[in-house]
């Protein structure tokens, strides 16, 4: 499941692009070669016209409203693109995942804490770091597990097997797709020479 804020950020990106886009289009068809062919009430400008002119400029710093309006526009936009960026920094916690129950919230970081624990806990265990990443409702769960020294990894398997259930039912709506690898250390003898 995807937050909402990635919904406000393709929406927002969007208007962006759609202003820019018709922009683009009418400074390019408002010169006087395309012009011609455009409908009557299509915007036209000669050459040698400029965007604003002195005039306009001058115009608009004769009324008293106007430098106000400007730093206040300003500053809201700024204060929003900061706002924006701020909640763009994550504390760590990770992505958010709604769950099929009301008001269920899971988070990844979270989830990946808690099965680290969990298979660090199993017997034969020596270490183990579980990394969770969600991407369009499917959440990726990779682990690196290893073994301690004459330990038989089949046991191991069938109790990270039952962990990654638990983990599958934690996550009901979104499926769970795991990739565990298991390394042991070497005996380590001493070297005569």
């Amino acid at each position: 499941m995807e937050h909402p804020s990635g919904t406000v950020n393709r929406a927002a990106l969007a208007a962006a692009g759609l202003v820019l886009l018709s922009a683009g289009i009418w400074s390019a068809t408002a010169g006087a070669s395309v012009a011609d062919r455009m409908p009557g009430w299509w915007p036209r400008t000669d050459a040698d016209t400029v965007w604003v002119s002195a005039r306009q400029v001058a115009e608009l710093r004769d009324h008293t409203w106007w430098v106000p309006a400007l730093v206040a526009v300003t500053a809201l936009a700024a204060l929003l693109c900061l706002l924006w960026a701020a909640s763009r920094i994550s504390g760590g916690t990770g992505p958010r995942l709604t769950l099929t129950s009301r008001g269920a919230v899971l988070r990844t970081r979270a989830l990946a804490d808690l099965l680290t624990r969990r298979t660090s806990a199993v017997p034969g265990v020596a270490h183990s770091r579980v990394a969770v990443r969600a991407r369009r409702g499917r959440l990726y769960v990779r682990a690196h597990v290893r073994l301690a020294p004459d330990t038989a990894p089949n046991g191991v398997l069938l109790t990270l097997a039952a962990l990654i259930e638990e983990a599958r039912a934690a996550a009901a709506p979104c499926r769970v797709l795991t990739h565990v690898r298991i390394s042991s250390r070497s005996h380590r003898t001493a070297h005569v020479r």
